[in-house]
């Protein structure tokens, strides 16, 4: 989902990473390490990087490149141009216009913006909606040279008509994956292999699940499971997911009626592989404002848990959540923001083995709330 609020892991440096904008159009980055406590760095300010207002953000790490980034656009940027701030490893942040270079790159509209690395293809991507309603996509290897394509116009695929988007790379089968929702509310698939060529499925035909709705998208891989997932809700809150492993074939569930648990609400969805704990994860907020967890380990079945009851947490917005696996760590980590007037970020972690922990991270670091 598009926002102005990431997290993500850095395995080369055993670091967990919260990005979000600040009142000031500033880009902050929050940081854990694996022996440290959190702290708060003004990473616009570091890299001399562009003032975006009401800038959405992509944050990811790219191990061939030794580097961790978070990308951001905007819809009230006239020129439409992406901005990537960088860290190299052992290096301070740097910041980069990718429009700047001559590949004829589509402006961004500013409403949806997704990153991801593809190991096997040793490369680092960006996927965004244009102003023309198509889907763009930027990649670059460790040359540092950025290719542009025009995924919608290369397919042949309907039009993304939302702002639903997510993307991923599924390495099992060597492949890249972009999902997003038509104007019909059907889900759609753009894959390619390797050799640069893209396919398109439309995912609601192919499988006959429910249409989906106009808020909550999610894609991801799992490893131990050998499958790759798109998690959304249908207008009535209920959330489905779509499975689909070696032999290609498409299914789909219900998940909040397997697991027995309350439906969606708003916009805030994150769904993730926790591979070291061998399951998969769906994080989401109800009506009352509780983050709940839908869990389902390997050969196993969906169970779900109130966290917000389980560990008496503050009411969480229904806008934003992002959760992910921290490697290293044997662990995974969810981050919402609050109720509050000028919301706090809330991290919940949990180490294998271990209990929840909670921590509200703008009151810890004393960093600036969110507007």
């Amino acid at each position: 989902m598009p926002s102005n609020i990431v997290a993500y892991e850095w395995p080369l440096k055993g670091t967990v990473h919260i990005a979000y904008e600040t009142g000031d159009n500033h880009i902050h980055e929050m940081v854990l390490g694996q022996k440290g406590s959190w702290r708060d760095n003004d990473i616009t300010r570091l890299a001399g990087g562009p003032e975006l207002e009401d800038a959405i953000l992509a944050g990811s790490t790219w191990p061939d490149g030794h580097t961790q980034q978070v990308a951001y656009a905007s819809a009230m940027n006239a020129d439409g141009h992406i901005y990537e701030l960088v860290m190299y490893q052992d290096h301070p942040w740097s910041v980069e216009d990718i429009m700047r270079q001559p590949i004829g790159a589509a402006p961004a509209d500013g409403f949806a913006l997704v990153a991801f690395n593809w190991k096997a293809a040793g490369t680092k991507h960006l996927v965004y909606t244009g102003r023309d309603g198509h889907l763009h996509e930027l990649s670059a290897a460790v040359t540092g040279l950025w290719h542009y394509s025009d995924l919608t116009q290369t397919t042949g695929a309907p039009l993304a008509e939302s702002s639903l988007l997510a993307a991923y790379a599924w390495e099992p089968g060597k492949t890249q994956q972009v999902v997003y929702v038509s104007g019909d509310g059907h889900l759609h698939e753009l894959m390619s292999e390797l050799d640069g060529n893209w396919k398109h499925t439309d995912l609601t035909t192919a499988t006959g699940a429910p249409l989906a709705g106009t808020s909550l998208l999610a894609a991801y891989a799992w490893e131990a499971g050998g499958t790759r997932q798109v998690v959304y809700a249908s207008d009535d809150g209920d959330i489905y997911e779509l499975v689909c492993g070696q032999n290609g074939a498409w299914t789909f569930a219900d998940v909040t009626g397997l697991a027995g648990a309350p439906l969606a609400s708003g916009t805030a969805l994150a769904a993730f592989a926790w591979e070291t704990g061998e399951a998969k994860q769906i994080v989401y907020t109800g009506s009352n404002h509780h983050v709940y967890e839908l869990q389902m380990p390997l050969n196993g079945s969906w169970e779900h848990t109130d966290l917000t009851q389980h560990l008496n947490l503050p009411d969480a917005s229904e806008d934003v959540i992002a959760a992910h696996e921290w490697t290293p760590e044997f662990a995974k980590h969810i981050v919402y923001l609050d109720t509050a007037e000028n919301p706090h970020i809330h991290s919940l972690l949990l180490k294998h083995g271990e209990p929840w922990q909670h921590t509200d991270v703008t009151a810890f670091t004393g960093s600036q709330p969110m507007v």
